[in-house]
């Protein structure tokens, strides 16, 4: 006679302790929110990696910076090109008439000098840069609200959202101060790993479009 065995909702995190190299505590009952978001925190911790935050869908009670579920985590519909090795070479090159050798040194050294990530008391430590949004304005795509957004030194992007956003252009204002932050990585300049530097860190909760008032 054959018994059927339902593993607990934790063991599928529990199960990826040993693949990521990971010494955590076995603790049954905790739910798979908390049992992923534990092995979550440690890989950012331990690696530096901010890759653990690329993930679409709901965001878990643990930490909203963290998926509910490691299904989050699937190939996403549409993946942007990569840019082949000769161009980047190129841009990269054509940019040495334009660009001030000694501007992008301090720029180089500034960003080499970010703390990297971690966590402390459950809340995300992160480096991040702003972008000051300049317009924001609504689209209906198949009964989701997309915005079209613009921001200062960046490409225009698309974002669907549920939460409502506001609309402004520099032909209707208004009187707050949207910026678009994005995590810094610090794997984009081939740097070794370092040492985590707990000064000049921000809070931040992930994904957000951060909204300050003008003085």
């Amino acid at each position: 006679m054959g018994v059927d065995v339902y593993p607990n909702e934790e063991d599928i995190a529990y199960s990826l302790f040993g693949i990521f190299d990971v010494h955590l505590p076995v603790l049954y009952g905790e739910k798979k929110q908390k049992a992923l978001g534990r092995l979550l925190q440690e890989i950012i911790a331990h690696s530096g990696d901010i890759t653990a935050l690329d993930w679409v869908g709901k965001s878990s009670q643990f930490n909203s910076c963290l998926p509910a579920d490691i299904a989050s985590y699937k190939a996403p519909p549409f993946m942007l090109p990569s840019i082949p090795e000769d161009e980047m070479q190129a841009l990269v090159f054509s940019l040495r008439s334009v660009v001030d050798v000694e501007l992008a040194s301090r720029l180089y050294t500034l960003l080499d000098n970010l703390s990297a990530p971690r966590f402390a008391n459950s809340r995300l430590h992160l480096p991040c840069i702003a972008f000051s949004v300049t317009e924001v304005k609504q689209r209906h795509r198949r009964n989701r609200e997309t915005y079209e957004v613009k921001a200062d030194r960046l490409q225009d992007l698309l974002i669907t959202t549920e939460d409502q956003l506001t609309l402004f252009s520099p032909a209707r204002p208004t009187r707050q101060r949207f910026l678009l932050v994005g995590p810094w990585d610090r794997y984009d300049l081939e740097l070794p790993d370092v040492a985590v530097d707990a000064q000049g860190v921000e809070d931040l909760s992930l994904p957000c479009l951060h909204r300050t008032h003008k003085r």
